[in-house]
This record gives C-alpha cells, sequence and structure tokens, in this order.
C-alpha cells in the first residue's frame, strides 16, 4: 500500500497551502536538538516510537525516517516552505 502522507513530517495542506504542522513541528526541532547533542538515528527513531508519535499511517518510524528529516533542507526553508529549524541547526 502507498504512504498517505503528501507533505514532510512537520508540515500540512491546509486551505491549499503548505502551512507548519504546529505539533509535528515541535518534534521535528526535538530531533535536531538531540542529533546536534549526539543522539544517533536508531535512538531518535526509537524516542519517537516510544512517545507514540505517529508518521504514516500505522508505519513505525525508523532510523531512514530519521536521517530523511535531518537532510531534508525544507526544514530551514528550502524550496517555498517555512522554516522550522535555523540554518545553524541544521548545519550543526
Amino acid at each position: 500500500m502507498g504512504s498517505n502522507r503528501k507533505q514532510p513530517f512537520g508540515y500540512t495542506m491546509e486551505f491549499g497551502k503548505i502551512v507548519i504542522h504546529t505539533q509535528e513541528a515541535q518534534w521535528v526541532q526535538e530531533i535536531y536538538r538531540r542529533y546536534n547533542l549526539g543522539a544517533s538515528f536508531v535512538e531518535l527513531a526509537q524516542m519517537m516510537q516510544e512517545a507514540n508519535v505517529p508518521y504514516d499511517a500505522d508505519k513505525p518510524w525508523n532510523k531512514n525516517m530519521v536521517a530523511r528529516i535531518l537532510a531534508d533542507e525544507r526544514y530551514i526553508g528550502e524550496c517555498g516552505f517555512q522554516p522550522i529549524v535555523s540554518e545553524d541547526v541544521f548545519r550543526s
């Protein structure tokens, strides 16, 4: 079955515009914060799983999902997205 998620984690579509999903954006910021403090992809995926943060349908979090978030420049405002993290945090 294909993915239901149309926007990156942390964003949603409202009235035809991509906007920040506040609750998800807070988790994105926490992922960057903990990663910059030394947490691994696996540890971050476990954190998200243990917190029961939904991602896409009922898919469990994994290290690849976390890696995609940490590498995605849309989180600093690229491609017309509103920034969720600063460029300094992203590049750390």
